[in-house]
């Protein structure tokens, strides 16, 4: 049963392509737009030296986005007006996890919330467990996704079944940006602590630099979330 929800829960996420295709991706610093037809558009904003715009065309081949860099307009250009690629991972209905090597602070690895033709580098939190059953994991999901109604910092999703040992909760903090990783971490111990029933957990650094979530939430086997209120 629990194969065939999976299943069924990925036949209906968004492909590569649909995260992307005529999108802008980006915060205050940088955006860049994936126009439709294969028009690329990078922008770095920088209010005391101006700013600058890398122009170019773009292409999906598989997973990967492929940019190839063809004009540039502003004082940043020797550094942002470079070909690069980009590999594409659909996590979650909204969520985006991406491998980039475009020139710095264009398109980080990392991950993304997107919606309505636009994606946003966020603070990624990956659930995984071993044996926990996948309501325990979605309610640790809800919760978790609840406590960001209005903050705007946090993309949450389950990720698949991990192999690792979870007789016990732990958190791992990403080491690719460990500032961003502790800070994540802070928000989550905040969150975690109004959720009384996920008990008790340890907090560590991943041995691996190169996860694009920035904590991951490892769900001890037999946590038991209260019940749903039933609406009357």
């Amino acid at each position: 049963m629990l194969t065939a929800l999976l299943a069924l829960s990925l036949c209906q996420l968004p492909s590569p392509m649909d995260f992307i295709d005529n999108t802008e991706i980006g915060d205050a610093r940088q955006y860049i737009g994936l126009r439709s037809r294969g028009v690329y558009e990078g922008h770095l904003v920088d209010t005391a030296k101006g700013d600058t715009v890398v122009s170019g065309s773009w292409k999906m081949k598989g997973d990967t986005i492929e940019v190839k860099a063809t004009g540039c307009k502003g004082p940043a250009c020797k550094e942002a007006k470079k070909d690069y690629t980009a590999k594409v991972g659909v996590a979650a209905a909204r969520a985006m996890i991406l491998q980039s090597n475009a020139p710095p602070p264009f398109f980080p690895s990392g991950s993304y919330y997107c919606h309505y033709l636009g994606c946003e580098p966020r603070i990624g939190v990956e659930i995984v467990s071993k044996g926990a059953n996948l309501k325990a994991l979605h309610a640790v999901e809800d919760a978790l996704i609840e406590r960001n109604h209005g903050r705007n910092t946090t993309v949450v999703w389950i990720g698949p079944r991990t192999d690792a040992d979870t007789a016990k909760s732990r958190i791992e903090m990403c080491g690719r940006d460990l500032e961003k990783g502790k800070a994540a971490l802070e928000l989550l111990k905040g969150d975690l602590a109004t959720a009384p029933w996920f008990g008790e957990y340890t907090v560590g650094e991943a041995p691996a630099k190169d996860c694009l979530w920035d904590v991951r939430v490892y769900v001890r086997d037999d946590v038991q979330p209260p019940p749903r209120k039933t609406k009357r």
